[in-house]
């Protein structure tokens, strides 16, 4: 049997509500067991961006600091800390903690709460592993004794959903991510590559943040859209299916729970997790929630050549790819710089008669990792579906 979830409502970030909401989380699960006086205890937080906390992208300080409070009445230390999409240098990381509003954090507990500054990369072997058997990582991650993993339920334009697997994906330095798109731009593959990740790391608690999610354009662009839940779970892949059930997806809809149901880890649908905690699931699921994306890798079984004709219609049908929508775009060329395929060029084209600098994809090259999309600091690059696909998906 997979590990019990639980599920409270939240409908707000006022810290008292919080607090509460947070606490029976937690408890519901076992609590922080596993957290003894003189240890140190890393937070992974999902802190993708430089962005403002009611925007919904990264895991909300208020949240952050309820488990930080608990972790230090049990006489521990924390880190808190990630990987942002971005340079990794002192910089870079200092201006993500200030606008995600994290210095409140040392601030309430001195000497007892720090955010990471240890930058330094190191080189993993996990032979184990389906697709990342070497690689490199956050170094910070070996100053604790145990992890926590603490994201936030966004949709996602690869992944389908970003929750408590894809969280881990920080673990690797900001601008080494494009390089392993480029290594497994397949879904399968990147999606094997999040799950490895975790299997590697063994955080020892996951929690979300859902009460404020993001629909649509995510796991960065999208619509702010309240959920009102916090989740816990010690292990990610049942937690991924009930977030995953909540906004109206199921296991063919994230490929990172797909490949875990494969692999003997996760289950294959939410009956088959044992739900917590004062929320009851039918309660709180929202049938409007916006996907991200239709995924690409539809395909009927058989090498018939009527399935291949199949699948290729399919394929063109329900295919997704990034498209820049010119009057949002402030000619950045963050795309330009994160594309692991290089597919991206900066031209300078007539937009309303006046020349302006904006992205030309070379669709032959692109491999629709949606890195330039993902990281667009306004949003300007879309998930583009083929009209005639999406008008069937809708109906």
């Amino acid at each position: 049997m997979f590990e019990p979830v639980s599920v409270e409502k939240c409908s707000s970030y006022e810290q008292l509500e919080i607090n509460k909401a947070l606490d029976n989380a937690i408890d519901a699960i076992g609590g922080l067991d596993f957290v003894k006086e003189g240890m140190t205890i890393g937070i992974k937080a999902n802190l993708v961006a430089a962005m403002n906390p009611d925007k919904a992208v990264t895991t909300h300080p208020a949240l952050l600091k309820r488990l930080c409070e608990r972790i230090v009445e049990l006489g521990a230390s924390v880190i808190v800390g990630d990987s942002p999409g971005g340079l990794f240098t002192p910089a870079f990381v200092k201006n993500v903690y200030k606008t995600c509003g994290l210095y409140e954090l040392e601030e309430a507990f001195p000497g007892k709460v720090k955010l990471n500054t240890n930058l330094e990369i190191k080189d993993a072997e996990f032979p184990e592993a389906v697709s990342i058997k070497t690689f490199i990582y956050t170094a910070w991650l070996d100053d604790v004794d145990f992890i926590i993993n603490f994201s936030k339920l966004k949709t996602h334009a690869m992944m389908g959903m970003s929750c408590a697997v894809k969280n881990m994906f920080g673990t690797i330095p900001g601008t080494t991510k494009p390089e392993y798109h480029m290594r497994f731009p397949e879904e399968n593959a990147f999606a094997n590559l999040m799950v490895d990740l975790n299997e590697y790391f063994k955080p020892a608690l996951y929690v979300v943040d859902a009460i404020d999610g993001m629909e649509g354009n995510g796991p960065t662009a999208g619509e702010k859209r309240h959920i009102g839940l916090i989740l816990a779970s010690k292990k990610p892949y049942a937690l991924d299916m009930v977030c995953a059930d909540i906004i109206g997806l199921g296991i063919n809809d994230v490929q990172t729970m797909k490949v875990a149901y494969e692999r003997g880890l996760g289950p294959k649908s939410v009956d088959e997790v044992e739900v917590v905690g004062s929320a009851l699931l039918p309660d709180v699921k929202i049938s409007d929630y916006k996907k991200a994306t239709i995924h690409q890798s539809i395909t009927f079984e058989g090498g018939s050549a009527f399935n291949n004709v199949k699948s290729a219609v399919v394929k063109i049908l329900f295919s997704t790819k990034p498209l820049v929508r010119p009057s949002e775009c402030i000619g950045c060329k963050k795309c330009f710089e994160t594309c692991p395929a290089h597919a991206i060029t900066m031209v300078t084209k007539k937009v309303k008669g006046k020349e302006v600098l904006l992205p030309e994809i070379d669709r032959s090259k692109c491999i629709k990792c949606f890195c330039c999309q993902e990281f667009c600091p306004k949003g300007a690059m879309k998930v583009h579906e083929n009209p005639i696909g999406k008008m069937i998906n809708r109906k």
